[in-house]
């Protein structure tokens, strides 16, 4: 299913972060449900411990302050799949 053309940069922060608990609490109304996928991401997420989701957060926040300083996904991947085969 194609995603909504949204303009995310158009939004507060406040607004954006309104929408991130929405979906977030979208997978946990699936999971309740009993959807699998919600169920193993919510599974995944809440086995991280403290430091990691801060270090998480604050990795968030720099490549929001500093777009430059990000690589793609695509880029990382096929980094990691070069040096970890």
């Amino acid at each position: 299913m194609p995603l909504p053309n949204l303009d995310l940069a158009s939004l507060s922060v406040e607004e954006r972060l309104r929408l991130i608990e929405q979906v977030w609490a979208s997978i946990e109304q699936s999971a309740t449900n009993g959807d699998p996928e919600a169920m193993q991401v919510l599974s995944t997420w809440s086995s991280l411990d403290g430091v990691t989701l801060a270090e998480l957060e604050h990795e968030a926040d720099e490549a929001e302050r500093d777009p430059a300083s990000t690589i793609r996904w695509e880029t990382l991947l096929a980094e990691l799949k070069q040096k970890y085969g």
